[in-house]
């Protein structure tokens, strides 16, 4: 049987504005529990704010994972400022944010492909926005 591969951001920066949007990359780890490799076919996301959708991805770039190994990814994610309106609201006065990233990941194997649903949340320091604090739902 196999092990559920895990999923845990370390960064996110943004790597580019225009006035109709921004470019965001997600850093993230990916963890393979499992005595052998595996290699993840896709892997969608999303990304809320304070409970309100900002920006949905997919990366289809297959990603090998070796066995009982940690591999970081960049995810990249465009949103449009209007997508992000009700998000940007609600963060107006305020010192952190809620942050959820929830999505799942297809994984190929020997025992075939399998698909993994994934979900984690956090804080974003508002004042210090490059600081992402743990996040709180570890075992998902």
């Amino acid at each position: 049987m196999i092990t559920r591969p895990t999923v845990a951001i370390q960064e996110v920066h943004v790597t580019g504005l225009s006035l109709s949007g921004a470019e965001l990359t997600f850093l993230v780890e990916l963890e393979n529990p499992n005595g052998f490799g595996v290699t993840v076919t896709a892997f969608t996301y999303s990304v809320s704010l304070n409970d309100r959708l900002v920006a949905k991805g997919e990366a289809t770039e297959p990603t090998p994972i070796k066995r009982r190994s940690v591999t970081p990814v960049s995810l990249p994610l465009k949103t449009a400022f209007q997508d992000l309106e009700k998000g940007l609201k609600s963060l107006i006065g305020a010192d952190t944010a809620e942050y959820r990233i929830e999505g799942s990941l297809a994984v190929r194997s020997f025992f075939g492909r399998l698909e993994f649903p994934y979900s984690r949340t956090g804080t974003i320091d508002l004042k210090h926005p490059r600081s992402l604090k743990p996040p709180t739902d570890p075992a998902s």
